[in-house]
């Protein structure tokens, strides 16, 4: 089959195609023989309408003619004619793609070539060649056109007619002004490959004769000698050879490059052919096997990212320069392994282990928030008493009516465990990291947004329910329950008891539907949120929710009648505490902790300090 793929002639090619179809059809009627069973590829171009150089009669024809031939030996062949460069790498783009799982995998190219400081490129139609510097972005690399047929299974071969006499090497400017650019082509290393052959029509160094009749020469004896039954691969070179020798009278000698598998290959089964009529070859001394290039090794496994031949690379090369450059990548091959597997289980031991392995690793941020949302830390137990209200934090920028809330992880896809409220203050911090705090604030611990916690004092603002207040409502021996935030949906994680008085209420929030309002309170380092049925201030007044009737505010609210002395030392020794003051009092030492104060003198705020003087005239008058 033959896919015909140029820009021109199209009336040719539709002639062409249909003939060919006739061929292939004739084939099926009368059975193929074992060699033509094999999947067979090949890339035929003819470059002869070049735009800036005289035109070459020739490469067209070669290219048609070829294609026919190739066609008719069960090859998919695929024509392209008059390539510019764009046009050229598609085309080689696609036939690498193509000649993937082929048998045998050939490229034909007729038309201009060049050497350039010992590479070789061929040269699409419309290349400038104006300078050294630029015609190598112009032109097609060989080794590009090589690695397009080495992943055939058996073998790949390279045939160049394009040794021609090159218009563009005068006119071309030198980088160095030596004569790096060439006529001809510079040979091919073949050491180390495996079924490969690559066959120029004319010697390293040498130009080709483009032919005055249809065909180049070398093309010519090609088409005579490709399609012969019987002919092993390498003996049908020897004789293109041999027959363009004899056309040329010894002016024109192909030459090839190979490295041969150790079966043989024929292009076309049957009887073989009489022996040539040329001397029998001068005895050749076999090569020695060539020796690997550790660099190569590398290079190779490391462009296709090939785990496993890294993992060899180091084995046998440990001492190699390019051996930590391949420890680096195989490490984070590895790693994306391993995080690749705990993405697809989805665990959170599958997360685990992979933080265990790789705890500074690229992906280890995402692995902890996913082991978050997987795991979320237990709910606040029931403790009995909480952390000391004495931490650096305080809750700011926040308004009134609002609080903070404090959730199971670091972001707002986390739902939320507890609040704070808009001016509360002895926050502790945990740690923080990307805009999110993780802190703690009596009995409740969780992450709150980072620019609404500062060290210092809390929000300025004063809260009108803000004062001491007793417990109310329960019998003797009851306990309230002390909740993380203002609503039943929140967990309990302390509790007060039915007669405690001096609970010191910090602010207080109202729920929809609720007639009383939910009191964020503070008593011996128990600190939480408590419904305000609950709560009695010193007027005998309690947080009604905002749609309740309340009693008008009073100033200066203080413990009702029947505080102790204790309950009213506390209170006041409560809100020095919340500053950071440092007690030196061995009493004071007791029931605060002073692991974290910051100072001896604390600065209060004009509604702490009026709370402390009215708690401070009820000692007096109870003469405590």
């Amino acid at each position: 089959m033959m896919q015909i793929l140029g820009r021109r002639g199209s009336d040719m090619r539709s002639l062409v195609a249909l003939r060919h179809f006739c061929a292939a059809f004739a084939l099926l009627l009368f059975g193929l023989s074992p060699a033509l069973a094999e999947k067979r590829i090949a890339l035929v171009i003819g470059n002869s309408a070049y735009s800036n150089a005289t035109a070459l009669a020739n490469p067209r024809n070669d290219a048609r003619a070829l294609a026919d031939k190739l066609t008719s030996m069960q090859f998919t062949v695929m024509l392209h004619e008059d390539l510019d460069g764009q046009s050229f790498r598609i085309a080689l783009g696609e036939f690498s793609e193509a000649a993937l799982n082929a048998d045998i995998a050939m490229v034909f190219y007729a038309g201009h070539g060049i050497e350039m400081a010992g590479q070789n490129y061929l040269i699409p139609v419309d290349a400038r060649m104006r300078s050294e510097s630029t015609a190598q972005f112009e032109t097609i690399p060989l080794e590009q056109v090589l690695e397009s047929v080495r992943g055939a299974k058996k073998l790949g071969m390279v045939l160049l007619d394009a040794c021609r006499d090159n218009p563009f090497a005068n006119t071309m400017q030198r980088k160095d002004g030596t004569r790096a650019v060439k006529r001809g082509l510079s040979p091919v290393p073949v050491d180390g490959e495996r079924g490969l052959i690559i066959s120029f029509a004319a010697e390293a160094g040498r130009t080709a004769d483009d032919g005055d009749t249809r065909h180049s020469p070398y093309t010519e004896a090609l088409l005579e000698t490709i399609d012969q039954p019987g002919i092993e691969v390498n003996r049908l070179f020897r004789a293109v050879r041999a027959k363009v020798r004899e056309k040329s009278g010894g002016k024109q000698v192909p030459i090839e490059y190979a490295q041969l598998p150790d079966e043989d290959i024929y292009l076309v089964s049957g009887a073989a052919p009489a022996p040539d009529p040329v001397p029998p070859p001068a005895p050749v001394v076999q090569p020695a096997p060539p020796v690997e290039d550790p660099l190569l090794i590398y290079i190779q496994a490391s462009s296709r990212r090939d785990l496993a031949k890294l993992e060899d690379f180091l084995r046998r090369y440990p001492d190699h320069i390019r051996a930590p450059d391949a420890q680096r990548l195989v490490s984070q091959l590895q790693e994306d392994k391993i995080w690749a597997a705990a993405q697809t289980a989805d665990t959170a031991d599958g997360y685990e282990a992979f933080l265990s392995a790789y705890p500074e690793g690229a992906n280890a941020d995402r692995a902890k928030e996913r082991l978050a949302a997987l795991r979320p830390p237990p709910a606040p137990q029931y403790t009995g008493s909480c952390s000391p209200l004495n931490g650096a934090l305080a809750v700011s920028g926040i308004p009134p009516d609002d609080t903070l809330f404090l959730r199971q992880g670091p972001g707002t896809s986390f739902s939320e465990v507890g609040e704070l409220a808009f001016n509360t203050v002895g926050v502790h911090e945990v740690g923080c990291n990307n805009g999110w705090c993780e802190v703690v604030h009596g009995c409740t611990r969780g992450y709150g947004s980072q620019k609404y916690l500062r060290a210092g004092v809390a929000s300025p603002a004063f809260s009108t329910d803000q004062g001491n207040y007793s417990a109310t409502g329960l019998a003797a021996g009851g306990r309230i329950p002390v909740l993380s935030g203002p609503g039943a949906q929140y967990a309990t994680v302390s509790e007060l008891t039915a007669d405690a008085t001096g609970i010191w209420v910090n602010a207080c929030d109202t729920n929809p539907g609720d007639p009383y309002a939910w009191c964020s309170v503070s008593w011996r380092n128990v600190a939480g949120w408590v419904y305000g049925a609950y709560l009695l201030d010193g007027m005998g007044r309690q947080p009604f929710a905002a749609s309740q009737p309340a009693p008008p505010p009073q100033p200066a609210p203080v413990a009702t009648t029947g505080q102790s002395c204790f309950d009213l030392w506390y209170a006041r020794n409560a809100i020095f505490a919340a500053r950071g003051y440092c007690f030196s009092s061995a009493e004071g030492k007791k029931w605060f902790d002073n692991s974290q104060c910051t100072t001896s003198s604390p600065s209060l705020s004009a509604a702490e300090k009026s709370t402390v003087d009215a708690i401070k005239a009820r000692e007096k008058a109870q003469g405590c």
